[in-house]
């Protein structure tokens, strides 16, 4: 391979957007959140507390997944979670698990809020004015919160590079 092909690929793979990147992730819970909502912490926010309540007609979801060796690094609008008839919805927050989830809004803007997993993965979210961007470190453990319709019936998480994993076994 010539010098110019090796730096014209090495720009083509250096400059590829984030949402083009390949995740390795497998699912590995997806379940409805009890009624009563979900009770969520974040003490790096002077121990901001609440709990998020669906509305009227809907129901909270959450899906969780591991990542293999790889780490993800992706605007939070570019994972979805799908339902059988085909609609999209975004996540409406994430954390290093289903008891770890900071609801996307309680991200204050300009500032990142970040977790250290058992593991020792570590997970953040960093919102500016227009973008919310999750980071994870390789081996994390992940966990999304959803707002779908209470009569939905879900079929997959849409993952940044446009795979779709099956949240049913």
């Amino acid at each position: 391979m010539s010098k110019i092909s090796f730096a014209l690929a090495a720009i083509l793979v250096l400059g590829l957007p984030l949402s083009s990147q390949s995740f390795a992730a497998q699912v590995t819970a997806s379940a409805d959140v009890a009624v009563g909502g979900l009770a969520f912490e974040i003490p790096t926010l002077h121990h901001l507390k609440g709990t998020v309540h669906p509305a009227a007609g809907n129901r909270l979801h959450i899906v969780s997944i591991a990542l293999g060796e790889e780490g993800m690094e992706t605007e939070v609008r570019r994972l979805a979670l799908v339902t059988t008839s085909g609609s999209r919805y975004e996540a409406i927050g994430a954390g290093g698990g289903a008891l770890m989830i900071i609801p996307f809004d309680r991200v204050p803007i300009d500032r990142e809020i970040g977790q250290v997993l058992p593991s020792d993965a570590i997970v953040s979210l960093t919102r500016s004015a227009t973008t919310l961007i999750l980071e994870a470190s390789p081996h994390a453990t992940l966990a999304f919160l959803f707002e779908v319709p209470a009569t939905a019936s879900v079929r997959g998480l849409r993952m940044p590079d446009g795979r779709e994993l099956a949240t049913t076994r």
